[in-house]
């Protein structure tokens, strides 16, 4: 393993990445986004990412739902816009991002879906969930398009990737996250107590966030202010490391009003905007 430099962001790091808007703005200028994700028992997992994608600023989020369903996806989110996912190809042009995996079935015709988004796309794209799944069936097209990625593993997923057990994984986090990062070039979100960012040769150890956010779909929510986060700067890495604390971050003001216990994903996203205002000094 080579070289690795360990950085650090607090709330005064990243202040001046959440700056107020300009007077003269609109919609486009603030990201146009697609959400690949969903799926019969799991379409909640769509609506988590799409809502804190919007939540986390995006302008414009497209997201996919089959035909026969588009009618009925339509009534997930209030602002995003619904798209057929049969007519991929025509979706994909003109977006700053493309998430995709949450919520996703593991068959066939999505691992098709997978090949055309990323050998059709040239922009960065979020992997996560089902995604991360079929990428390890073949790793080839990792290496392929790792380059413009960012992955988002839990422990049981980034073993699927590796082939090292979950024990294993636990007790050498920064180690397999670094090692995953330097093989394949994707900025590697490792998630968990702690989570552990790695790329540009740096290595991110997360200190907020708590273990009311261990429920159903705070993943998802990640995944969309990941999503949204892309064009916060040109460099994936930090965009990366600002998404997991502002995630935490969110996730620590719900505790404080909540508890953890009673806390749930949707919870999340609504203080992402507390988060941001936290700490941007109010003026976000």
């Amino acid at each position: 393993m080579a070289f690795m430099k360990i950085v650090k962001y607090t709330q005064k790091d990243i202040k001046d990445y959440f700056q107020p808007r300009k007077a003269q703005s609109c919609k486009s200028d603030y990201g146009k986004f697609l959400v690949v994700a969903g799926s019969p028992g799991m379409t909640g997992a769509l609506k988590l990412c799409v809502d804190s994608c919007y939540r986390s600023g995006a302008g414009l989020v497209y997201y996919t739902a089959p035909k026969k369903d588009i009618l009925l996806y339509d009534l997930l989110t209030t602002e995003g816009i619904t798209l057929p996912v049969e007519d991929i190809l025509s979706h994909i042009e003109g977006k700053d991002c493309i998430c995709i995996g949450c919520g996703l079935n593991n068959s066939d015709e999505n691992k098709m879906l997978l090949n055309k988004v990323l050998d059709n796309s040239v922009c960065n794209i979020v992997a996560d969930a089902t995604a991360l799944r079929m990428l390890s069936e073949n790793m080839d097209i990792l290496k392929k398009h790792g380059h413009r990625m960012t992955i988002l593993p839990h422990p049981g997923e980034m073993a699927c990737l590796t082939g090292i057990s979950i024990e294993d994984i636990q007790k050498n986090r920064i180690k397999t996250a670094y090692s995953f990062y330097e093989k394949y070039g994707c900025i590697t979100v490792l998630k968990g107590h702690n989570t552990v960012v790695a790329g540009n040769e740096s290595i991110y150890v997360n200190l907020s966030g708590n273990p009311g956010m261990a429920t159903a779909g705070s993943g998802d929510v990640l995944a969309g202010i990941m999503t949204a986060y892309s064009i916060i700067r040109q460099d994936r890495f930090v965009n990366a490391c600002i998404a997991v604390y502002i995630h935490g971050l969110a996730g620590d003001l719900a505790m404080k009003d909540l508890g953890m216990i009673s806390m749930v994903s949707s919870d999340i996203i609504k203080y992402i905007p507390n988060a941001h205002k936290e700490v941007a000094g109010g003026k976000a």
